[in-house]
């Protein structure tokens, strides 16, 4: 017959059995793990399709209003997909448009941050903006951001002024620094920056709506050469153009 502490659990043995059991407690408490299909694209790199899609069927402009279907098929994702990142048609444009508008202000602030003076730096932003109206890729992209498709959302009117504003700060910055160094002698920052940016807007409606017949260093040409004697500074050619 067995003794009888063979019998019986060794005092090791009944700590490590309570062991067990608290784990399995612990277990049964925590959350359990989703179980379902894996999302297929990380959720930046989904939004990122969703938006880059919505760019292309706004490009080809053939399907009359764009359309959350419209995107999605664009881009092969699903409603769930769109819903997980918006709540809307017009909160993806409008996303699509604060993109755009980002990148092509951290691509002017790089630009200018080179420009050995004042004066450059004022050709630079300008020439900036007048190569969105003539060179052919850079138009392209233009006439996407300036669709009624857009411009129709609620919230675009406001979402355009902030960065028209961000846009300007610059400028007023290398107008302030021309003033301040004597160059510009009858330059008022805030007030002609605004008039500047309003010249090159006009010359991007005009290329869309077809009527600015001429190229684009004429073009930079005559506004810098109105510029100049507006701000009181000699005029030079070519202002801005090593800077871009």
């Amino acid at each position: 017959m067995p003794r009888a502490q063979d019998l019986t659990a060794s005092d090791e043995d009944v700590r490590a059995d309570e062991d067990v059991r608290a784990d399995e407690g612990a277990q049964s408490d925590a959350p359990r793990r989703r179980i379902g299909r894996p999302l297929a694209y990380a959720p930046e790199e989904e939004r990122s399709m969703m938006i880059r899609a919505a760019y292309r069927v706004l490009a080809r402009g053939d399907s009359g209003s764009v359309t959350v279907s419209g995107i999605l098929a664009e881009a092969q994702l699903s409603t769930r997909s769109f819903y997980r990142h918006f709540k809307s048609k017009d909160q993806l444009l409008l996303s699509m448009f604060e993109a755009e508008s980002e990148r092509a202000t951290a691509q002017l602030m790089e630009q200018l941050a080179s420009a050995p003076d004042p004066y450059t730096a004022v050709g630079a932003w300008i020439r900036f903006h007048l190569r969105l109206a003539f060179e052919p890729r850079r138009h392209r992209r233009t006439l996407v951001m300036q669709t009624l498709e857009l411009h129709r959302i609620v919230g675009y009117a406001e979402t355009l002024a902030r960065h028209q504003e961000l846009s300007r700060a610059p400028l007023v910055r290398a107008l302030e620094a021309g003033a301040a160094a004597g160059t510009f002698r009858h330059t008022r920052p805030t007030s002609d920056s605004i008039m500047i940016q309003d010249i090159v807007n006009n010359v991007l409606l005009r290329r869309r709506d077809g009527i600015e017949r001429n190229d684009g260093e004429t073009v930079m040409s005559t506004i810098h050469e109105f510029l100049s004697r507006a701000i009181g500074v000699q005029h030079r050619p070519d202002p801005g153009k090593d800077a871009t």
